[in-house]
Parts: structure tokens; sequence; C-alpha cells
């Protein structure tokens, strides 16, 4: 049987003197330039030691560095001008809407409307100099009137006959409890007007009671949004137009949603009808409502 023996182990002390004999006894390889001496840096200065490439800034990275900051200002300015021409103009539009009210509320209270079983007050000399020039019948003859009397009785002022408006004036939704001002549009660069803070009877369409389609538009996001909860209209609903006259009362037939090239829904119709329109699903796609008319009533 074989004799196994093994080689001694090297210890730590032996490999490290090893190494120290063969680098003293190695030759120096040779070197054309002088060795540098080493320096002892902080990590701080290492690292700047190490991206210093990379943080040069030339003429582009400071044109870049403006340029950044002239689009945030100007995003920042662009929200705020949207900001304040959408809810701060409808929040200063409700504000002048509820002062002039209050001060027509104030001014009657404190100078009460005369009715015909008030005296009229003596007119004064004085107030003479102000009123307007008196009205002089045909049937006057001045010659015949004293030199101490030249002046005319006041006559009684008749108010003009009232005229029949036919356009559309209110707009009411009773199921929606939404009642509003309805003003008329035409169209401007080959779109239709849209009333703000109010419904828009388009012009050309059929006027209330008339055979024809009767088409009334609204906003449904700022400006009053007066047709914001149009869609929850059902069929059956019904739907009040008011003239200076009459009220007609149409009764919804049904409500779906076209894109905007779909024009077809305000073409005339054989019959009496209403058709109601706004924007829905973020203004991609118009929301409408087509109502048939069931009534006409005189205004009390």
């Amino acid at each position: 049987m074989p004799r196994i023996v093994s080689s001694p182990v090297a210890r730590p002390d032996d490999q490290d003197a090893q190494l120290l004999s063969t680098l003293l006894t190695s030759d120096v390889p040779s070197r054309r330039e002088s060795l540098r001496a080493a320096r002892v840096r902080s990590v701080s200065q290492q690292r700047n030691e190490a991206l210093r490439g990379y943080l040069l800034r030339n003429g582009v990275d400071r044109a870049l560095f403006v340029v950044e900051r002239v689009l945030i200002v100007a995003a920042f300015m662009a929200f705020g001008y949207w900001l304040l021409d959408g809810y701060g103009r409808d929040w200063f539009y409700m504000l002048r809407q509820t002062q002039p009210v209050a001060a027509s509320q104030v001014q009657i209270e404190r100078t009460p409307r005369p009715t015909l079983s008030t005296p009229m007050p003596s007119v004064q000399p004085d107030a003479l100099a102000v009123a307007p020039l008196p009205f002089i019948h045909q049937d006057d003859e001045p010659s015949s009137l004293a030199a101490d009397d030249q002046f005319l009785v006041p006559q009684t002022m008749r108010a003009p006959p009232a005229v029949d408006d036919p356009r559309p004036q209110r707009l009411l939704m009773p199921s929606l409890g939404a009642e509003m001002d309805v003003y008329e549009v035409f169209v401007r660069n080959n779109e239709w007007e849209v009333a703000e803070y109010a419904a828009g009877f388009h012009h050309g369409s059929a006027l209330p009671g008339d055979i024809g389609n009767t088409v009334l538009s609204g906003h449904a996001g700022l400006r009053g949004a007066v047709f914001r909860h149009l869609g929850r209209l059902k069929p059956g609903d019904q739907v009040v137009i008011e003239t200076s006259n009459w009220r007609y009362t149409y009764q919804v037939r049904h409500t779906h949603n076209v894109w905007p090239h779909q024009v077809e829904v305000m073409d005339p119709t054989a019959t009496p009808v209403l058709t109601l329109i706004t924007c829905t699903n973020w203004d991609t796609q118009r929301l409408i409502v087509v109502a048939d008319l069931i009534d006409v009533s005189p205004l009390s």
C-alpha cells in the first residue's frame, strides 16, 4: 500500500514573509514618467473629482435651465387664468346678481310705489322748471288763454299696448327644479353661440307652438351651467317654455348622445318639437333631449 505524504500548509506569516522577500528582490519596472505622490481626499472631494466632467455647465445647460423655469411659470399662469376665467367669473357673476336685488329691495322700502288711491302732491313753482314739456292738443287755442294762465292741465299718459314676443323668454324644468332665462343666439364664425348664464334659442329654429323644431342649447360646465342636470330628464318629464304672453308645455320623448357633426338633430320636424342640446362626455359628444308639445295656455 503506497504511503501518502501530505505537503506542509504554509502559514499566513510564511506567506507574508515570502511576499515581502519577492518584492525586495524583484526588479523595479521602468517608467518614463515620474510617480505622483498619493493624496488623501475626503468622500465629497473624491465624488467631485470623479464627477468633474459631468458637472460642467455650458450654454446649452443654462438655456435649458431658463426654459424650464419659464415653462413652469407659464403653466402656473395658464392654470390661474383658467381658474379665474372659469370658476372666478361665475362667482363674480353670482355676486353681481345678488347685489342689485338687495339694493332694489332697499329702494322699494324707502320709496313706496304710488297707487291710484294715493293723492298726488301739489306742484311747486320751483318744480315747474324741471318738469317735462307739455303736450298740446290740436283743438287748444293759445290765443284764448289769459296772460296769467299760460299753462296746460297735466294729462294722463296711457301705456302703449304690450307687444306679443313669440320668442322664448323663460325655460322651466319642474322635475329638475331648474328655471332660467332664454336669449336668442346666432351663428358666429360657422359655430353656434352658447348663451352664458342662460339657455340659448337658436335663431331660425321654430318658434314655440309652431310646427317645426324649437332648438335650445346651454352650458353644462361653467358659465352658469344651466344644463348641468339635463341628463337627469326622463321620458314623461315636462319642460315648459314661456313667451311674453303664452306658456308652452312639452313632454320628454327620449334622450340620446350624438357626435358634434350630427347636426341633423336640429332639422325641421313635421310636428311641434322641442330639442335641448348640451355637452357631455368631456365635450366629446352632445346630449340631446327631444320633447313633444302637449299643452298651450296663456300666462295669467
